[in-house]
């Protein structure tokens, strides 16, 4: 397939350097069910820290939690010594909508919950484009201490390594400078998968959305909330 794609490239005069293609995502979170055990850790960017000054790799992981049940997107960046990139994106949607279950889908009865994927090479005027409105943006950190991530709420999440050195930023709708972040529309118009994107909307405080007549797992109340410390997550 690899080898298609590059022939495809060639075709148009639009093909990179293979080496962008070379480092990809670790899949971590693609299955459902190895989701639930490594989503916390992902989000966090514990695999991308820990490697950080010992690989050689400069990367980031970018997610955009749209409300948990109702869409997420993580976008994996690969720089490149070259200046270009490699970008994998990775799209849940509609997760808390148990209608997307069709009964007859015995041989897939996971398939609503997977990530759609979409890959693409970022030119080296792409890449610095969004590096500088990363920049821009504080992305690289620090973080503010105590910041408080709901599932059910709109936020960003950024973790980094470049040049051997780890960074980590966290900004949640409708505080902590959301509104201000300049990567958002540009990621976004980079997005190869076919799933509109979910905009940040007014929610009445996460605290106060539980439905006390609902089951204690009913969906649209916060199940989980992450906890940002001085340069990551705190552990959970």
């Amino acid at each position: 397939m690899r080898t298609a794609l590059t022939a495809a490239l060639c075709s148009l005069g639009l093909a990179m350097p293979a080496a962008a293609w070379a480092q990809r995502a670790d899949r971590l979170v693609d299955p459902p069910i190895v989701r639930s055990f490594n989503w916390f850790s992902y989000v966090g960017g514990n695999d991308i820290r820990e490697a950080c000054g010992r690989d050689g790799r400069n990367r980031l992981r970018l997610v955009y939690n749209a409300i948990y049940d109702e869409q997420v997107r993580t976008y994996e960046l690969f720089l490149q010594p070259d200046g270009t990139a490699g970008l994998d994106i990775g799209v849940l949607a509609d997760q808390g909508a148990v209608t997307n279950l069709r009964i007859g889908d015995a041989g897939d009865v996971l398939g609503p919950w997977r990530m759609r994927r979409g890959q693409r090479i970022l030119t080296p005027g792409e890449t610095s484009d969004l590096l500088a409105s990363l920049q821009a943006s504080g992305a690289f950190g620090p973080p503010r201490d105590g910041l408080r991530l709901p599932d059910v709420d709109f936020w960003w999440t950024v973790a980094s390594c470049r040049g051997g050195v780890w960074g980590f930023q966290a900004y949640h709708h409708p505080t902590d400078g959301f509104a201000n972040v300049a990567f958002a529309s540009r990621l976004f118009s980079l997005d190869t998968v076919p799933v509109p994107v979910n905009p940040p909307r007014k929610l009445v405080p996460a605290e106060l959305r539980r439905d006390w007549n609902a089951p204690p797992n009913h969906w649209k109340a916060n199940q989980w909330t992450l906890t940002v410390g001085r340069d990551g997550l705190r552990p959970r």
